[in-house]
């Protein structure tokens, strides 16, 4: 058995909100528990062996404690989801808690619990042999699912109707750490209005209380001494001993829509707010795993894909689901959602719609390989001493105060070259994560301006075309646009760790990038700490850094993944302001 746990993002995460659910997969979403590889679970492998043993309980509303454990219930999932340490999981099992709300077999749980399951199944009242489940309807937003168990005649719960408030005695059902033992705890209220924004849901408001839970009483309920329902147990701060369960004023009303078929702020997913990237510039919801045949399936999101943007809009920029599930709310069940997705396992960057055009590749983050280099870094920058340059690449490059500089990422023997052609450099660069640069230790300056009038770009999506300025033994400032319609201004620092590290200060899609096999026209502006990007006369972006001073200037090529990148510079300007 395995519980599904948030763990580090080991190379992109800079920000996880440590706040767990309580279902259990391996480490059961707390914030302790080491990742673990799943393992089929002995306690589950009884159950399905065993004949079935009829329940002692028959239908009716239950009205005191001891009867509650007839109508809660075990449940099982088995399908995939990502693990962001050991990967994709296939054919894992995780686990939750449940109740009846009625006698017929309808039932309430965790959504995150149902999510991504292909095969569902229940453990009632101590029977040994499972029943079958059918989820009628979900909430990833509320963290809800109304499910149907087979069979009927169940004893079931009613919801509280008296005041909620602190120091109510409360108690906690369920099934924690997956085991088959039906599991009760006491506690109080603690808190009625405690902050509902998360980043595995987001509510109005939730309740805190002391009863404690584990991993696995997801979706069980917190119920008073004579069985009323208050909440529904949906996460645990383990390491200072809060558990939090969603209000019954909150769940009962999207509870019908969703017994109903309606799903509500939900495209078929489990997701959790993250904040990744070297600079944290990436929010997003890492997805878990995704439903088969839900709306985020049929887009072509999979387990592992971080999505960055709904409808152009900046999601969980504050570690939480609250941005993203606005737009989900603000939008009708099944209108088209423009988004973006990262998906870290190549480093691609894709677009389409929930409810709409399946996703396409149109260009590549560049985070899976920027943060160290083998290379020294070349001339310091020390002996130019024009103002200006301004040259057609007609004479002799060297003589023009030219060199050359072979940046290789991983020690993989880069290769490339610098040509001069009539009227114009060309730089290839034939091995990956590699770069040529050419700089021109003529002119040093603090203030700069450089640019290309006419740059053809030759090449695969994952390369960039960059500009330089403020080259020198401290490293440089790097603007740069990929052929798939991204630009970005880093801040290359090879004193950094080890080898060097590439900072990146900006980095957005731009419509005035043109594509592969046109020219543009790129102008890099150094002003004081303002670092200003001008793609074919338009200012794509701007930042503000204070770090590098002054040194040279130049231009380059540089290649992630693909080999064959080729980029003919016909003309060149630098000018100290």
């Amino acid at each position: 058995m395995i519980y599904r746990t948030v763990k580090p993002f080991i190379f992109l995460v800079l920000l996880v909100v440590l706040i767990s659910t309580a279902c259990w997969n391996t480490g059961g979403r707390t914030e302790t528990d080491a990742p673990e590889k799943p393992q089929p679970s002995d306690a589950t492998e009884e159950k399905t062996s065993a004949p079935e043993e009829p329940s002692s309980t028959t239908g009716g509303a239950v009205n005191n404690i001891d009867d509650v454990k007839g109508a809660v219930f075990q449940i099982i999932g088995t399908g995939t989801y990502y693990d962001v340490t050991d990967g994709q999981q296939l054919n894992a099992e995780w686990g939750g808690s449940g109740f009846f709300i009625d006698s017929s077999g309808i039932g309430v749980t965790a959504n995150h619990v149902v999510a991504g399951a292909a095969l569902l199944k229940a453990y009632v009242n101590g029977e040994t042999k499972p029943r079958s489940v059918t989820v009628l309807g979900t909430s990833e937003c509320a963290d809800l699912a109304v499910v149907k168990v087979q069979g009927d005649d169940f004893p079931y719960l009613e919801w509280y109707d008296g005041t909620e408030k602190s120091g109510l005695d409360v108690y906690a059902a369920g099934f924690p750490l997956v085991e088959p033992e039906y599991n009760l705890t006491k506690g109080i209220l603690s808190k009625v209005d405690a902050d509902g924004q998360t980043a595995w849901a987001s509510l109005d408001y939730i309740y805190g209380h002391d009863a404690k839970i584990n991993g696995g009483n997801s979706g069980g309920p917190l119920v008073t001494e004579d069985g009323k329902v208050v909440g529904i147990n949906y996460r645990t701060r383990s390491s200072v001993d809060q558990q939090f369960a969603i209000p019954a004023p909150l769940a009962i009303p999207l509870l019908k829509q969703l017994e109903d078929g309606q799903n509500i702020a939900s495209v078929g997913l489990a997701g959790t707010a993250i904040v990744f990237g070297p600079n944290g510039e990436y929010p997003g919801i890492w997805v878990e795993s995704t439903t088969t045949g839900g709306v985020a399936d049929k887009a072509g999101i999979l387990p592992g894909d971080i999505i960055h943007e709904v409808e152009t809009i900046l999601i969980a920029t504050d570690g939480t689901m609250k941005d993203y599930c606005d737009i989900l709310r603000g939008h009708q069940e099944g209108e088209p959602l423009k988004v973006m997705v990262y998906r870290p396992g190549t480093d691609e960057l894709l677009e389409g719609s929930l409810n709409g055009d399946k996703l396409v590749s149109t260009g590549y983050a560049g985070l899976s390989g920027n943060n160290n280099n083998s290379g020294n870094t070349g001339n310091s920058g020390t002996s130019g001493s024009s103002t200006s340059i301004n040259t057609e690449f007609d004479g002799d490059i060297a003589e023009e105060g030219w060199y050359t500089y072979l940046f290789d990422l991983y020690n993989n023997k880069a290769e490339g070259t610098v040509e001069q052609k009539p009227g114009r450099m060309v730089i290839s660069v034939k091995t990956n994560y590699s770069g040529i640069y050419a700089f021109n230790q003529n002119l040093v300056g603090a203030d700069v301006i450089v640019g290309t009038t006419e740059t053809k770009v030759d090449g695969p999506n994952r390369m960039n075309v960059s500009l330089i300025c403020r080259k020198s033994d401290k490293g440089w400032y790097e603007f740069s646009i990929e052929s798939g319609g991204y630009f970005q201004i880093w801040k290359w620092d090879p004193n950094a760790g080890d080898n060097g590290y590439y900072y990146t200060l900006k980095r957005a899609a731009s419509k005035y990038i043109k594509m592969q096999n046109e020219t543009n026209q790129l102008e890099a502006q150094c002003i004081g700490s303002d670092l200003s990007f001008y793609i074919n006369g338009k200012l794509a972006g701007s930042v503000t850094d204070r770090e590098l001073t002054e040194g040279e200037t130049g231009l380059g090529v540089y290649d992630f993944d693909l080999k064959g990148s080729v980029v003919e510079f016909e003309n060149y300007y630098a000018e100290i302001q």
